[in-house]
């Protein structure tokens, strides 16, 4: 089955309007295109109708926010917001059918509700905000199989997958940090306390944590040249990635599938570009696994808090360590449980529950005063927040 959706135009001056201004309702033309499978022309018209009340909510979301947006972030927004474009549609008109080659057109006139659609778009961009600061390490174990047994590591999938989350707006860590630090192995075997190790060494706030493993497919008389060598590669092979949260240590999600490449191009002249064309083919649906993942996260911290850990220098004994804590909520609302205090030379460790960032908690902590000192906020990284008392 083919559903093309149309992508809309460049925004023109006519649709460049401020989001106060816009009509409850915005009247849109739109076509989309479906193929006909299987002889079901009423399937493929459905189809068609569908793509074409999608693109006319994406050309009425172009109204709403900026095009370099949309296009920064459209595979988060085609997941988040136009999956549900029925729901945005107030009512339309079917303006033409046609059929030609294969495939069904349908052009509608849709008038689009702007009120309900304006409220999903910016929860889409509060979200992409957040994951804009988001810092992940890709730390896999890849291995390569040949016909003869061999076993030879490489490393194209963390190279694939490291471009393919920079285009989706990551900031990627550096995985050398892990050398001769860090084995790594089957996510099965990666515990929280592991997690939250790898978290400090590294920086990162979400990890991708696992194994793929490619072997060569049963070799028939067409892949062999003449000399009996292989002359294409085809591959299979299977992945099996956990996607952890640093800050816990918790796993976040599994992902996890298999890989199969064909014989389609005869001028691949190894195993390593042969498992690099077939990753890459895949790359988006593991993309599209971690980003709905660490989404689902988001919304939980939002509603629950996010757990951050506090560093605390110069607090002195733990008299004054449980003062301080009964302080923070007085600071910040957002401020719902301290635990696990420790203090050891001056320095406390605890762990805080709050609705919000480690940045958000830094700006309503800094200058604050405790105890006739001033309270400064001396580091943030990730979900963790370190203050100094000052003297």
């Amino acid at each position: 089955m083919m559903t093309r959706f149309v992508l809309w135009p460049l925004l023109g001056a006519s649709l460049a309007l401020a989001a106060d201004k816009v009509p409850e309702v915005v009247t849109r033309e739109a076509s989309g295109e479906a193929a006909i499978v299987g002889g079901n022309v009423d399937r493929a018209a459905r189809e068609a109708k569908e793509a074409a009340l999608r693109e006319a909510v994406e050309q009425v979301a172009g109204v709403l926010i900026s095009a370099q947006t949309i296009s920064a972030n459209s595979q988060l927004i085609s997941d988040q917001v136009f999956s549900h474009s029925a729901g945005y549609v107030r009512s339309y008109q079917v303006l033409s059918q046609t059929q030609d080659k294969g495939v069904v057109k349908v052009t509608v006139r849709a008038e689009v509700g702007t009120k309900e659609l304006d409220r999903d778009l910016q929860a889409v961009q509060a979200l992409v905000r957040r994951l804009a600061g988001r810092r992940l390490v890709i730390l896999l174990q890849e291995q390569t199989i040949d016909d003869k047994g061999v076993t030879v590591s490489s490393g194209v999938t963390a190279t694939v997958l490291t471009e393919a989350f920079k285009r989706d707006g990551w900031t990627l860590v550096d995985p050398s940090f892990a050398a001769g630090k860090v084995h790594v192995g089957s996510a099965v075997a990666l515990g929280a306390v592991e997690a939250k190790e790898i978290g400090t060494l590294s920086k990162a706030d979400i990890i991708l944590y696992g194994t793929v493993a490619f072997r060569d497919a049963p070799t028939d008389a067409l892949l062999l040249s003449g000399g009996g060598q292989r002359a294409a590669f085809p591959l299979t092979g299977d992945y099996d990635f956990g996607v952890f949260d640093t800050s816990t240590g918790s796993q976040l999600a599994k992902v996890s599938g298999k890989l199969r490449s064909s014989v389609q191009d005869m001028s691949v002249q190894s195993r390593e570009e042969s498992a690099y064309n077939l990753v890459r083919a895949h790359a988006e649906e593991i993309v599209t696994s971690v980003r709905r993942a660490v989404l689902e996260s988001l919304r939980s911290a939002e509603q629950n808090g996010n757990r951050l850990v506090l560093e605390v220098v110069g607090v002195g004994d733990f008299g004054s360590l449980q003062a301080f804590t009964r302080e923070m909520p007085k600071w910040s609302a957002g401020v719902r449980q301290l635990s696990s205090p420790t203090l050891s030379a001056g320095r406390a460790r605890l762990e805080v529950t709050y609705l919000g960032t480690a940045a958000a908690l830094a700006e309503q902590l800094e200058g604050k005063t405790f105890h006739g000192k001033k309270v400064a906020v001396t580091g943030v990284s990730g979900n963790t927040l370190e203050v100094t008392l000052g003297k």
